[in-house]
């Protein structure tokens, strides 16, 4: 079982070293390495550098678009749409919103762009970051999509069928995405995250032929529900990927937790160890210290993940 965790990432490369080091230390055979479109701008210094420290050190560099286009996880501080506003989602009054379309053409144009960037940094692996229907966009690239496909007018359809386009969309810009990469850079693996909510779709998503690894994010460890409830998720992820012949990841929650919920980390990760998918990350390094997403007691929560990746490794 492969292991792993997020990184945030420095643009120094000593800094970035050091923290590799310690990654490396812990039997991690993963970096899942968290840009934002400004690394691409003003901070390149950690897409240039991870790939060789991570390789020469015997850790996979993969890379994660995080917060791309004010979407797909964290850190949603889009570059691009500061110079692209015609990238953004539009409401059914018109106004924008406050965060990109994937449907739109010059929105996948850019994702496509910081592809054949990290390709040619050497990154291995490229990981579409939980996609999601876009509910609240009728823009005039989804317009025009729906009705290629329905024949219809999106803003006046019935909402079951808004419903079913909004999910085909997703599946669409994941298939668009995998096939590029394994069109023009068939060295890197596909990697895709479907949170628990999308889970009408992981079928459908597991069925793409350009997507190699398909997981999901099952985070319970601020809430009441009894960890043992994510089996039956994690084990119909499984049964999909090994119907497939998909590689099937899960993640584990080190961010955002509250002070004195740490040990369900470790419940959490007891059932995935003991379910053994093929891979198991962390989100995130050091319970994302310094960041808006950190855990309350840092040490508490990164030192309960710890554990869950040594133990995945015994």
């Amino acid at each position: 079982m492969r292991t792993g965790v997020s990184y945030m990432g420095h643009h120094n490369p000593k800094h970035l070293k050091e923290d590799v080091e310690e990654i490396r230390s812990l039997g991690c055979d993963d970096v899942l390495v968290a840009m934002q479109e400004n690394d691409f701008v003003h901070f390149p210094g950690k897409i240039r550098f991870t790939p060789k420290i991570a390789k020469d050190l015997g850790v996979r560099p993969i890379a994660i678009f995080w917060g791309a286009l004010n979407l797909f996880g964290g850190g949603k501080s889009s570059q691009f749409l500061l110079e692209y506003p015609e990238g953004l989602q539009v409401s059914a009054n018109g106004s924008r919103r406050a965060a990109g379309c994937y449907v739109n053409r010059g929105c996948v144009g850019r994702i496509k762009e910081m592809v054949d960037e990290i390709a040619e940094a050497g990154f291995e692996g490229y990981f579409v970051d939980e996609p999601h229907p876009l509910k609240e966009c009728y823009c005039r690239h989804c317009r025009s999509a729906f009705e290629n496909t329905y024949g219809g007018n999106l803003a006046e359809s019935e909402a079951g069928l808004q419903n079913e386009f909004r999910r085909k969309c997703v599946i669409d810009y994941v298939s668009e995405v995998a096939d590029y990469c394994k069109e023009n850079h068939p060295q890197i693996e596909t990697m895709c995250c479907l949170m628990p909510g999308d889970r009408d779709i992981w079928g459908e998503a597991a069925g793409i032929r350009s997507l190699d690894n398909l997981g999901t994010d099952i985070y319970l460890v601020n809430s009441e529900v009894d960890v043992e409830e994510m089996t039956p998720l994690v084990r119909e992820v499984a049964a999909i990927c090994k119907k497939e012949g998909k590689t099937h990841h899960e993640w584990l929650q080190s961010q955002r937790v509250r002070k004195g919920r740490e040990d369900r980390i470790l419940d959490q990760g007891r059932i995935l160890v003991r379910e053994r998918p093929d891979a198991i990350y962390v989100w995130a390094w050091q319970a994302q210290v310094g960041m808006d997403e950190e855990s309350d007691d840092v040490a508490a929560a990164w030192g309960k993940a710890v554990e869950v990746l040594r133990m995945a490794k015994e």
